[in-house]
């Protein structure tokens, strides 16, 4: 191991060497008429030569700015402010005298003073546009044909995680616009991941507020962070994008193509993909599953912030979402124009084929109240999934005051899906208790129709609105599968194995229906304050009808019908409310609070074998919301969020029918279940200084659910676990993150240092016994982004996390274990146009079972050359998995069980790859920022 702990270390820092940076410049912005200070003026050095970007400074209270870390040579100083006209230096830092003191600067008024000639395209790196944060993407280098994504990664204050989840200022950006416009939908990756960067003038960072908010100004909680992508003005007037495509050994092969016609306000693309790489170029999920309506009917109140359903603290640690094997075709259009002069128009078209595969092994230990067992499992999955997705969206600008926005979307997908798998349960003595194995298949279709229509009305009196909107959904399904599954049981008493066998074939269909209407009213009050008056009616019917068929030995076909399997289900969920909420803006702190009464209704029919239930409930809830935020500066601000949220039981936590697809752990919905109810509270601290590139992040969450539903286990004495949903309180997730940000002058780079934390307490049931489990996780990290040279680009980053577990029902069992990871990469530009990329990942796993304390080194490489006119051209040879190591390794310690699972990855790869980049002129963006700079000069 300490082999590969070595190359990390040779490799990264055996670049990092370079003439020592010592230097200094300082320097007074005073303005023409009184000789005041300008404060908050933006400083950028560039070099000389080739006015690339060395770094940036902010002007203090005193018009002082101070640039340090500089080695000796010759720039160029720029000056801007909003409010005076640009200034511009030429300085040079001696070698025997590196501390330059330049004399007052003066800076002309742009109201009191003639327009001066200015070099347009010439802009600092980072200025403040009211609430936004704007970067100028021309000072931030990148490799030749990088993406976006690869941009933002320069920027400080934006990360970028591996499975490409972008964060600004601390929190997930949503929502990626292109001009202001919607880009394929909301999915941000198909901008960020498809999109090249050189085709970026200006990214853009504000929360965006949501369509109602954005009717009265004031922020209702719902915004969310945005990043808006400016095209240079050459993108606007023609075509521009790139094509790849490349091969490899064991058949790999790789291919993605955008094409980009910009005039105007009219936006059309065309984008595609295919690749068994498991490289991404969009988000699947979403695309993946038609229950995302029924999920966000559940939001119920004026909730000031999403709170998830899932536990945050499910102590699971892999290496990412690249497990198994994955076949990935995608392609789409997006049309954005305005029509007339009152519509608005954004649409889209998307399809793709999602095909994973999975070899996976795992190892459960089960907790029981008097003793152990042990289950083992080898699996094995394929899924194939064709989907079709279009949006249309029209904004209809009536007049002045009055607008209608209509959405659209219709989905349609095909699913087919096998899996088998052999297990078997062992005894606390390792005796077998039984074995078997199941085969699975299931061949399925849905479809999706689901339509927004939001009605604004602005009236004379300022803050004096009204709003309609009405969301409808309609969702179809309908699957067939089948179940083989062959299993012995062993009793230990000197008989033989029982033998038990399942053959059997259902059909199952559902629908959907569902809408949500709300009204909103807003007066003003006083001089800074607003009551919102609001109502709201929602309703969500699901039916479900399964017939299961067994398998009949006289006359080899399925015609016995299993009443026990087969059932019609229909539950109807819907609520009114009404509230209010009182909003106020003063000059250093906003507040909103409210509360909104809630009648929920719950009505289920279910029809199994000769049995008929129907249950009736209705749920009466108070639902309180408040919103503080508090503004030290315009760059520091503390807010703190208090929501109330209720959740009701899904349809197959309420069908009381067994679901016996995994024969050895059965599980049963409950028709008793009651609604969750949640409290939660998020608090967060943000400190920005874009100029400075030095940021605090924090953010802390705290969530108590009542009638929190969970697991009730009973394990018999054949080893078979039979599950049913129950409701408990006194269920808590806390969860933290601090992120410390600051540039490394002397390194001529930035470094991040974070944590996070976490508690949880939840509990399980097991053979009538409660098992109450605790969850700490806690996690250090530390990354760092050099340039120690003008063609070198290093990122070193290491993190270790720790969770322990503790189980009331088995305290001997409670567990604690690391997981750290060791990261390391470089962009290295070489003579005669060639470039080496390379990145290693170590990934240590220890204190888990027997075959799953696996270290895994993941190297992957390339060596690339830039030709053709222009550099259009880019022929490039990668290696990935370089060791031939990667295996997917990860441990869940949440529930009644701890499991150590063991997935097969796509090892070492070589591919050949070409890229063109297309432009209509001939000269590219970035050739001709680079020559317009030279002759400013």
């Amino acid at each position: 191991m300490k082999k590969y702990y070595l190359l990390l270390i040779a490799w990264c820092w055996s670049f990092a060497a370079y003439a020592q940076k010592n230097g200094s410049i300082k320097g007074n912005l005073l303005d023409t008429i009184a000789h005041h200070p300008v404060i908050s003026a933006t400083v950028t050095l560039l070099k000389a030569k080739d006015s690339s970007l060395v770094t940036f400074t902010m002007t203090n209270n005193k018009g002082d700015f101070e640039l340090n870390g500089l080695p000796p040579g010759d720039y160029r100083l720029l000056f801007t402010h909003v409010s005076y006209h640009n200034n511009r230096r030429l300085v040079t830092i001696p070698a025997g005298s590196p501390e330059v003191r330049l004399p007052a600067i003066i800076m002309h008024d742009l109201s009191r003073t003639l327009d001066e000639v200015v070099i347009a395209g010439e802009a600092p790196p980072v200025t403040l546009i009211g609430d936004t944060i704007q970067y100028n993407a021309g000072s931030f280098k990148t490799v030749p044909n990088a993406s976006v994504e690869q941009l933002l990664k320069k920027m400080p204050g934006i990360q970028v995680a591996k499975d490409g989840t972008v964060k600004a200022q601390g929190q997930k950006v949503n929502r990626v616009l292109v001009d202001g416009k919607e880009f394929f939908g909301n999915d941000p990756k198909i901008a960020t991941k498809n999109l090249p960067a050189d085709a970026v003038d200006k990214v853009q960072v504000y929360d965006r507020l949501s369509d109602a908010a954005q009717l009265t100004g004031f922020d209702d909680g719902n915004s969310e962070k945005t990043i808006n992508l400016k095209l240079k003005q050459d993108k606007k007037k023609g075509m521009f994008g790139k094509a790849s495509a490349g091969a490899g050994i064991s058949d790999r092969y790789e291919g993605r193509f955008n094409v980009n016609s910009f005039k105007g306000a009219r936006q059309l693309s065309v984008i595609g993909m295919a690749n068994n790489t498991n490289a991404e170029g969009f988000s699947f999920m979403d695309m993946m599953s038609f229950t995302g309506e029924l999920n966000r009917m559940r939001q119920s109140g004026n909730a000031s912030f999403a709170i998830s359903s899932d536990d945050p603290m499910s102590a699971l640690m892999g290496i990412g979402n690249n497990n198994g094997f994955r076949d990935i075709w995608g392609g789409g259009v997006n049309y954005n124009n305005i029509i007339g002069k009152k519509v608005d128009l954004t649409s889209s078209y998307f399809y793709n084929h999602y095909n994973p595969h999975q070899e996976s092994s795992l190892q459960r230990q089960y907790f029981l109240p008097d003793s152990t067992y042990s289950y083992l499992q080898q699996a094995r999955s394929n899924n194939i999934n064709n989907t079709h997705r279009a949006n249309v969206s029209a904004n209809i600008q009536f007049d002045s005051s009055q607008s209608l926005k209509i959405t659209g979307t219709v989905g349609y997908q095909e699913n087919a899906s096998s899996s088998t798998s052999d297990y078997k349960t062992l005894t606390g003595a390792q005796k077998m208790a039984n074995e078997g194995f199941s085969n699975n298949q299931s061949s399925g279709k849905g479809s999706n129709v689901a339509a927004d229509i939001l009605y604004r009305k602005k009236f004379r009196r300022p803050g004096n609105t009204f709003s309609l909107g009405l969301q409808t959904s309609f969702n179809h399904t309908e699957s067939n599968g089948s179940l083989l599954s062959a299993n012995h049981f062993y009793v230990h008493s000197g008989s033989q194995p029982e033998y038990d066998s399942i053959h059997q074939r259902n059909t199952v269909s559902g629908n959907l229906r569902s809408y949500n209407a709300r009204a909103v009213y807003t007066v003003p009050l006083l001089k800074h304050s607003l009551l919102e008056l609001s109502l709201g009616n929602s309703s969500s019917t699901n039916t479900a009808d399964k017939v299961t068929y067994d398998y009949n030995r006289q006359n080899g076909k399925f015609d016995q019908l299993n009443p026990l399997l087969s059932n019609n289900f229909e539950n109807t969920y819907g609520y009114n409310n009404a509230g209010f909420r009182v909003r106020t803006k003063q000059k250093k702190f906003s507040i909103a609070a409210g509360i909104n009464w809630q009648q929920a209704a719950l009505e289920g029919k279910i029809i199994a074998g000769t049995k008929d239930s129907v249950i009736r409930k209705t749920f009466y809830n108070l639902l309180p919301s408040m919103r503080f935020k508090y503004d030290f500066t315009r760059y520091r601000n503390l807010s703190i969020n208090y929501a109330t949220v209720t959740n009701q039981p899904i349809m197959s936590q309420l069908q009381p029918v067994p679901d016996i697809s995994d024969p050895l752990n059965i599980r049963e919905g409950n028709p008793y279940l009651k609604q969750e109810f949640t409290h939660a509270v998020q608090l967060s601290f943000i400190s920005v200084d874009p100029f400075r590139n030095k940021n605090i992040f924090a953010f802390f969450n705290l969530q108590e659910t009542q009638h929190k539903i969970v697991d009730y286990d009973v394990v018999d004495s054949l080893g078979i676990k039979h599950s049913r949903p129950v409701n408990i309180n006194g269920v808590y997730n806390m969860t933290g993150s601090v992120n410390w940000g600051l540039p490394l002058r002397v390194w001529a780079g930035n470094l991040n240092i974070s944590s996070n934390m976490g508690y949880s307490k939840t509990q399980q049931f097991i053979n009538a016994v409660a098992n109450t489990i605790r969850t700490f996780t806690f996690g250090p990290a530390v990354r760092a982004d050099l340039n120690p040279s003008e063609k070198l680009d290093l990122s070193l980053s290491a993190g270790i996390n720790y969770y322990k577990t503790d189980y009331s029902l088995k305290s001997a069992l409670s567990t604690d274990y690391f997981s750290q990871q060791y990261e390391g990469s470089l962009n290295w530009q070489l003579p005669a146009s060639f470039y080496f990329s390379g990145s290693l990942t170590y990934i240590i796993n220890s204190q888990r079972a027997n075959g799953y304390n696996k270290s895994i080194p993941l190297c992957n490489v390339s060596l690339s050359k830039q030709f053709l006119h222009f550099n259009r051209g880019e022929l490039k040879l990668s290696v990935s998995d370089l060791f031939n190591e990667n295996v997917g390794i990860s441990r869940s310690t949440n529930q009644n069980y701890i499991e150590d699972s063991r997935i097969t990855n796509l090892q070492r790869f070589f591919l050949v790859s070409f890229t063109y980049s297309l432009s209509k002129s001939g000269l590219s963006a970035g050739g001709k920022a680079q020559m317009f700079r030279m002759k400013a000069l």
